[in-house]
């Protein structure tokens, strides 16, 4: 019974360990009509919002250029980036809201009790002459740990892939 026990909580533990969710405000129907269906952009860029700065400042294992970098490599993935410079395509733009990063002791040590790495940022696809055409917020986290899970590199590299593929998903979302 006590194993049975074990069992479940491990499991549960496990199960709540990573998690990734895109939430959108409620939009206008003009803006829903001006956007495209899976719009090409022209270029990606990071930005932060002062919270995200402050966050940023706290957290120097984060890096927004390697954040920009998955994002790029998964919308060349999907066919949804230009690759050279196109005046009438949109550009995407991330806008930085939160980060955690824990150290490496605190998540190979204490794993999920150490609390969960985390970015936050809203996702901006702005036309040609910089108005906002669509927004959404991407949300993921890392809470594993261990020798395994616990590692910057893997952290950090979940993070940054699972970023890009919830941005890639709800561009391409009709």
């Amino acid at each position: 019974m006590k194993i049975g026990l074990v069992l479940l909580v491990a499991a549960s533990v496990v199960l709540t360990g990573c998690a990734s969710g895109v939430t959108r405000a409620p939009s206008s129907p003009t803006a829903q009509a001006v956007r495209p269906v899976n719009p090409v952009v022209s270029a990606v860029s990071t930005s932060f919002t002062d919270d995200g700065k402050a966050a940023a400042s706290e957290n120097l294992k984060f890096n927004a250029d390697e954040l920009r970098s998955h994002v790029k490599r998964a919308l060349e993935a999907n066919s949804l980036l230009n690759g050279k410079t196109d005046s009438a395509a949109p550009e995407l733009e991330i806008r930085i809201k939160g980060v955690r990063v824990r150290s490496n002791f605190s998540a190979v040590m204490w794993g999920i009790m150490a609390g969960s790495d985390y970015i936050t940022a809203d996702v901006v696809l702005k036309d040609a002459a910089g108005k906002e055409i669509d927004k959404y917020e991407v949300s993921v986290s890392y809470g594993l740990g261990g020798l395994a899970g616990g590692q910057d590199t893997t952290r950090m590299g979940w993070l940054y892939e699972k970023f890009a593929e919830e941005t890639v998903k709800e561009l391409k979302r009709p």
